[in-house]
Protein backbone atom coordinates (compact mmCIF):
# COMPACT_ATOMS: atom_id res chain seq x y z
CA UNK A 1 0.00 0.00 0.00
CA UNK A 2 1.43 3.59 -1.10
CA UNK A 3 0.39 6.82 0.61
CA UNK A 4 -0.40 9.01 -2.51
CA UNK A 5 -2.57 12.08 -1.11
CA UNK A 6 -3.44 12.75 2.91
CA UNK A 7 -5.83 16.02 3.48
CA UNK A 8 -5.55 16.87 6.80
CA UNK A 9 -6.30 20.23 8.96
CA UNK A 10 -4.75 23.42 10.70
CA UNK A 11 -5.88 26.48 12.24
CA UNK A 12 -2.69 28.28 10.81
CA UNK A 13 -1.61 28.13 6.37
CA UNK A 14 0.98 30.40 7.21
CA UNK A 15 3.09 29.22 10.36
CA UNK A 16 2.21 25.76 8.39
CA UNK A 17 3.80 26.37 4.74
CA UNK A 18 6.97 28.22 7.09
CA UNK A 19 7.45 24.79 8.66
CA UNK A 20 7.17 22.78 6.11
CA UNK A 21 9.00 25.03 3.84
CA UNK A 22 12.28 26.25 6.03
CA UNK A 23 11.95 23.78 8.39
CA UNK A 24 11.67 20.48 6.53
CA UNK A 25 12.47 21.68 3.55
CA UNK A 26 9.68 20.34 1.13
CA UNK A 27 8.41 22.27 -1.95
CA UNK A 28 5.32 24.11 -1.90
CA UNK A 29 3.23 22.75 -4.78
CA UNK A 30 0.43 25.43 -4.08
CA UNK A 31 -0.59 27.85 -1.58
CA UNK A 32 -4.48 29.29 -1.26
CA UNK A 33 -6.53 31.01 0.78
CA UNK A 34 -8.30 27.63 2.00
CA UNK A 35 -5.55 24.90 1.33
CA UNK A 36 -2.27 24.22 1.38
CA UNK A 37 -0.53 21.85 -0.90
CA UNK A 38 3.21 19.96 0.02
CA UNK A 39 5.34 17.22 -1.55
CA UNK A 40 7.03 15.19 0.99
CA UNK A 41 8.84 12.41 -1.36
CA UNK A 42 5.82 10.76 -3.62
CA UNK A 43 3.31 11.41 -1.16
CA UNK A 44 1.40 15.07 -1.12
CA UNK A 45 0.32 16.49 1.70
CA UNK A 46 -2.58 18.96 2.22
CA UNK A 47 -3.41 20.80 4.93
CA UNK A 48 -7.13 22.56 4.58
CA UNK A 49 -7.61 25.72 7.05
CA UNK A 50 -9.97 25.11 9.80
CA UNK A 51 -11.41 26.30 12.80
CA UNK A 52 -10.70 23.57 15.12
CA UNK A 53 -8.27 24.80 18.02
CA UNK A 54 -5.01 23.10 16.51
CA UNK A 55 -5.80 19.83 15.46
CA UNK A 56 -3.43 16.95 16.07
CA UNK A 57 -2.17 14.19 13.86
CA UNK A 58 0.27 11.65 13.61
CA UNK A 59 2.83 11.52 10.19
CA UNK A 60 5.57 9.69 9.65
CA UNK A 61 8.26 10.42 6.93
CA UNK A 62 9.81 7.38 5.26
CA UNK A 63 13.93 8.44 4.61
CA UNK A 64 16.74 6.72 2.95
CA UNK A 65 18.32 3.77 5.49
CA UNK A 66 21.59 5.26 6.13
CA UNK A 67 20.54 9.18 6.75
CA UNK A 68 18.90 8.72 10.07
CA UNK A 69 21.39 10.41 12.26
CA UNK A 70 22.03 13.37 9.49
CA UNK A 71 18.48 13.94 9.50
CA UNK A 72 18.63 14.05 13.33
CA UNK A 73 21.62 16.13 13.74
CA UNK A 74 20.31 18.67 10.52
CA UNK A 75 16.89 18.84 12.51
CA UNK A 76 17.97 19.33 15.97
CA UNK A 77 19.46 22.75 15.20
CA UNK A 78 15.74 24.04 14.18
CA UNK A 79 13.39 21.60 16.45
CA UNK A 80 13.24 19.91 19.61
CA UNK A 81 13.58 16.15 18.82
CA UNK A 82 11.46 14.29 21.29
CA UNK A 83 13.26 11.80 23.80
CA UNK A 84 11.73 8.33 23.36
CA UNK A 85 12.76 7.42 26.60
CA UNK A 86 15.13 9.00 29.28
CA UNK A 87 18.38 10.25 27.61
CA UNK A 88 17.57 8.77 24.01
CA UNK A 89 16.15 10.36 20.89
CA UNK A 90 16.38 7.42 18.84
CA UNK A 91 13.01 4.71 18.80
CA UNK A 92 14.76 1.40 18.15
CA UNK A 93 11.36 -0.87 16.72
CA UNK A 94 13.23 -4.26 16.42
CA UNK A 95 10.32 -6.13 15.20
CA UNK A 96 9.77 -3.49 12.56
CA UNK A 97 13.39 -3.38 11.50
CA UNK A 98 12.99 0.01 11.59
CA UNK A 99 14.94 3.31 13.93
CA UNK A 100 13.22 6.58 13.87
CA UNK A 101 13.32 10.14 15.58
CA UNK A 102 9.82 12.27 16.68
CA UNK A 103 9.70 15.90 16.71
CA UNK A 104 6.35 18.72 16.85
CA UNK A 105 6.03 21.01 13.26
CA UNK A 106 3.96 24.55 14.46
CA UNK A 107 0.81 22.82 15.10
CA UNK A 108 1.27 20.44 17.29
CA UNK A 109 1.40 17.28 15.40
CA UNK A 110 3.67 14.51 15.86
CA UNK A 111 5.99 13.77 13.14
CA UNK A 112 8.41 11.05 12.85
CA UNK A 113 11.31 10.55 10.49
CA UNK A 114 11.88 6.63 9.99
CA UNK A 115 13.91 4.53 8.44
CA UNK A 116 12.72 0.95 7.57
CA UNK A 117 15.66 -1.26 7.10
CA UNK A 118 13.33 -3.70 4.87
CA UNK A 119 12.62 -1.58 2.24
CA UNK A 120 17.32 -1.56 1.56
CA UNK A 121 16.79 2.35 0.50
CA UNK A 122 20.16 3.58 0.99
CA UNK A 123 21.27 7.08 -0.68
CA UNK A 124 24.39 8.59 -1.50
CA UNK A 125 22.94 12.11 -1.64
CA UNK A 126 23.81 14.05 1.69
CA UNK A 127 20.41 14.60 3.43
CA UNK A 128 18.11 17.46 2.84
CA UNK A 129 14.07 17.66 2.33
CA UNK A 130 14.54 16.15 -1.21
CA UNK A 131 15.62 12.97 0.71
CA UNK A 132 12.15 12.22 2.06
CA UNK A 133 11.06 9.42 0.11
CA UNK A 134 7.36 9.49 0.96
CA UNK A 135 4.53 9.36 3.83
CA UNK A 136 4.47 6.07 5.52
CA UNK A 137 2.26 6.45 8.08
CA UNK A 138 -1.34 8.19 9.34
CA UNK A 139 -2.86 8.16 12.73
CA UNK A 140 -6.40 7.67 13.16
CA UNK A 141 -8.01 8.11 16.41
CA UNK A 142 -11.30 5.91 17.37
CA UNK A 143 -13.20 5.45 19.54
CA UNK A 144 -13.60 1.69 18.77
CA UNK A 145 -9.80 0.37 17.44
CA UNK A 146 -11.25 -3.50 16.35
CA UNK A 147 -14.69 -1.93 14.83
CA UNK A 148 -12.19 0.55 12.57
CA UNK A 149 -10.11 -2.11 11.66
CA UNK A 150 -12.63 -4.66 10.44
CA UNK A 151 -14.34 -1.83 8.86
CA UNK A 152 -10.85 -0.86 6.91
CA UNK A 153 -10.73 -4.94 5.84
CA UNK A 154 -14.03 -5.42 4.71
CA UNK A 155 -14.45 -2.45 2.65
CA UNK A 156 -10.84 -1.75 1.05
CA UNK A 157 -8.66 -5.07 1.49
CA UNK A 158 -5.82 -3.73 4.29
CA UNK A 159 -4.96 -6.09 6.47
CA UNK A 160 -3.15 -6.19 9.66
CA UNK A 161 0.35 -5.65 9.52
CA UNK A 162 2.04 -8.64 10.27
CA UNK A 163 4.45 -7.22 12.31
CA UNK A 164 2.84 -6.16 14.84
CA UNK A 165 0.17 -8.02 17.10
CA UNK A 166 -3.38 -6.13 17.23
CA UNK A 167 -4.26 -4.84 20.30
CA UNK A 168 -7.49 -3.32 21.62
CA UNK A 169 -6.57 0.64 21.54
CA UNK A 170 -3.75 0.51 19.07
CA UNK A 171 -3.76 -1.56 15.55
CA UNK A 172 -1.53 -0.80 12.69
CA UNK A 173 -2.45 -2.03 9.28
CA UNK A 174 -0.65 -2.40 5.94
CA UNK A 175 2.15 -2.67 4.99
CA UNK A 176 6.03 -1.67 4.46
CA UNK A 177 5.22 1.10 2.54
CA UNK A 178 2.07 2.42 3.69
CA UNK A 179 0.10 2.27 7.18
CA UNK A 180 -3.01 2.98 8.96
CA UNK A 181 -2.04 3.30 12.30
CA UNK A 182 -5.20 3.27 13.98
CA UNK A 183 -5.36 4.20 17.99
CA UNK A 184 -8.32 4.38 20.76
CA UNK A 185 -9.25 8.46 21.21
CA UNK A 186 -7.59 10.02 23.79
CA UNK A 187 -4.53 7.65 23.75
CA UNK A 188 -0.94 9.32 23.73
CA UNK A 189 0.65 9.40 20.75
CA UNK A 190 3.79 8.20 20.91
CA UNK A 191 6.64 9.48 22.73
CA UNK A 192 4.52 12.09 23.98
CA UNK A 193 1.40 13.53 26.16
CA UNK A 194 -0.48 14.43 23.25
CA UNK A 195 -3.63 12.77 23.39
CA UNK A 196 -5.28 11.51 19.87
CA UNK A 197 -8.48 12.83 19.30
CA UNK A 198 -10.50 12.03 15.51
CA UNK A 199 -9.81 14.61 13.29
CA UNK A 200 -11.41 14.56 9.89
CA UNK A 201 -8.73 13.38 7.76
CA UNK A 202 -8.65 12.15 3.83
CA UNK A 203 -6.70 9.76 2.23
CA UNK A 204 -5.59 8.44 -1.17
CA UNK A 205 -4.05 5.33 -1.27
CA UNK A 206 -2.80 2.62 -3.88
CA UNK A 207 -3.07 -1.14 -3.60
CA UNK A 208 -2.58 -3.85 -5.91
CA UNK A 209 -6.46 -3.55 -6.92
CA UNK A 210 -5.68 0.53 -8.00
CA UNK A 211 -6.31 3.66 -6.30
CA UNK A 212 -8.87 4.29 -3.44
CA UNK A 213 -9.83 6.62 -0.78
CA UNK A 214 -10.38 6.37 2.59
CA UNK A 215 -11.92 9.39 4.41
CA UNK A 216 -11.94 9.21 8.51
CA UNK A 217 -14.80 11.11 10.07
CA UNK A 218 -14.35 13.47 13.07
CA UNK A 219 -13.99 16.65 13.92
CA UNK A 220 -14.10 19.00 10.79
CA UNK A 221 -14.25 23.14 11.41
Amino acid sequence: MKLKAIHILTNDLTGTGSFYREVLGLPIVSDAPSVLRIKAGTTMLFFHRSEAAQPVYHLAFDIPNNRLKEAREQLEEKVRILPVSPGKTIADFTSWNAKSFYFHDNNGNVLEYITRYDLKNKSEKAFDGSSVLHISEIGMATENVPKLASKITSEYGIALYPKQPPQEHFTVMGDENGLFILASDKRNWFPTDKKSEPYWTKIVFSTAQGDRELIHSGRKK
